[in-house]
């Protein structure tokens, strides 16, 4: 598959603190690609500076062989921030609409609610949905542009296991509409039965890019947990 996000020689200092060193990455076109790293290795950070949500200290990042610009990471990007939390006092609907107004239509928000399970509660205020339920708003926000590139920063943070597991179905679902899904997380076992490849960061650096299945047997592990744990202590 071609490379849709291509990342060279990324680096981010914040004063003298160096958080991402010399980060090289491709995210192939198509693909659900899962970022994995302890605490503060650098995984918002590195989501952050690939939507210019954070000013790069040096490197490049291209998006289907050209340098990444504003303008392509509104139109073709859609992101999920880790803790999303919008307004609590409008509707599912209202938010969508207030957030593009004038460019999407009611059918619009409504095949976007319908898409992410939530057709039957788009006119309830956000007041009264769950934890999941809110996730799954966040998602149809990032869907509002039709972006081809989905980057979700701990979509299934805090949710219930069954609630878990309609984000993950909701993933698959994007994905095979022709989707590329770049996000990160903690809960392994979720990336181990979902992401296509992998990539783990530890203290500002990728130490491992590949197929969960490779990383697994070159750890000699019966898990992508043990395995990750076995990558991040040893190196």
């Amino acid at each position: 598959m071609p490379e849709i996000i291509s990342i060279k020689d990324l680096s981010k200092h914040f004063a003298k603190f160096e958080v991402l060193k010399e980060l090289n990455l491709a995210i192939q076109e198509g693909e659900i690609f899962g970022l994995l790293g302890p605490n503060a290795a650098g995984k918002t950070t590195l989501i952050r500076c690939i939507l210019n949500l954070l000013k790069i200290t040096g490197g490049e990042i291209y998006f289907s062989g050209r340098p990444l610009d504003q303008k392509t990471i509104q139109t073709q990007f859609g992101f999920l921030p880790e803790n999303f939390m919008p307004y609590r006092y409008l509707s599912a609907t209202e938010l969508l609409q207030l957030l593009r107004p004038g460019k999407i239509s009611q059918g619009k928000c409504d095949s976007l609610l319908d898409m992410v399970g939530l057709g039957l509660r788009k006119g309830h205020y956000i007041k009264e949905y769950s934890r999941g339920m809110i996730q799954r708003l966040g998602i149809a926000m990032a869907l509002l542009n039709d972006p081809l590139v989905l980057v979700l920063d701990e979509p299934t943070l805090g949710l219930d296991p069954l609630a878990q597991r309609q984000i993950l179905e909701l993933l698959l679902n994007l994905k095979a509409q022709g989707k590329t899904i770049f996000f990160s997380s903690h809960i392994l076992s979720q990336v181990e039965k979902i992401c296509d490849r992998v990539g783990i960061i530890s203290e500002g650096r990728l130490i491992f890019v590949g197929r969960v299945e490779e990383l697994m047997k070159t750890k000699g592990a019966s898990s992508l947990e043990e395995a990750f744990i076995l990558t991040v202590e040893r190196g």
